[in-house]
């Protein structure tokens, strides 16, 4: 069975209802700053505070890199499926909801569209060796197997002599050109070690906040939609998102 964990900074009680209700035999874990104090009081919802994953001040003192908390939510999913008992874990972001039914093992979801460079430049110094796919999976989830999460990790160690956290904040310090992603890096990764992984296209729908309708009809259009509402939310932006909505189209 794949194991739930949501990675909230923030927590979104309406996203967090809506996965427990999708995945309603199983339990789930909510890992964000204060998820012992969370709203929800399901007994299916397993709370642990980041700081028991990894230290936020601590790590950031030394560290001392830029955009230091996003890149935080990254390093902390990846240390939650290591720390956490299980072979396969669905990862999922704070404000986002899923249709069960991609939540596959072996199985990666992408847009279709290219990924950052950036993202690229990062990993060809990780892999060189390594073909790169050109498909976008940052798709705000992701089914990942520990035992390859581990091997990745494992090679990055290895190879530079540091903890891969070490190894990936060097990397990207003072360097605008190349920025790492989890779910691009594991994505990339297990198409080139592992045989038998599927790719699926899905439709994704980043701005549900600036829609009035439920999540039931939003998720007949889309695979996946996020409550962004962190994000700009001026006129044109709103106007832009009804309008794609409501004829199917994607956003992010």
């Amino acid at each position: 069975m794949v194991q739930i964990i949501i990675i909230a900074k923030d927590e979104n009680s309406k996203s967090i209802d809506e996965v427990l209700k999708s995945f309603s035999n199983q339990d789930i874990y909510l890992i964000s700053p204060n998820a012992k104090s969370s709203k929800n009081h399901s007994k299916r919802l397993k709370k642990i505070n980041d700081n028991e994953i990894i230290n936020f001040e601590e790590l950031k003192a030394e560290l001392k890199l830029e955009r230091f908390g996003w890149y935080y939510q990254q390093f902390l999913k990846y240390e939650s499926i290591l720390k956490l008992d299980g072979d396969d874990f669905l990862i999922l972001d704070g404000d986002t909801v899923i249709n069960p039914t991609i939540a596959k093992k072996d199985t990666l979801c992408t847009t279709n569209k290219p990924t950052v460079e950036n993202y690229y430049n990062l990993y060809r110094v990780l892999f060189s060796n390594h073909k790169l796919y050109n498909k976008s999976f940052v798709t705000n989830q992701m089914v990942y197997n520990k035992a390859h999460l581990k091997e990745m990790l494992n090679e990055i160690e290895s190879k530079y002599q540091q903890k891969w956290i070490n190894v990936i904040a060097n990397l990207v310090k003072n360097d605008n050109k190349k920025m790492f992603s989890e779910y691009q890096t594991y994505a990339e990764y297990i198409l080139n070690r592992f045989e038998n992984i599927k790719i699926i296209p899905i439709k994704v729908f980043r701005r549900m906040d600036l829609i009035t309708d439920s999540i039931q009809n939003a998720l007949k259009k889309y695979d996946i939609i996020a409550y962004e509402d962190h994000h700009k939310t001026g006129l044109l932006r709103k106007l832009r998102a009804k309008l794609f909505y409501s004829i199917g189209l994607t956003i992010g």
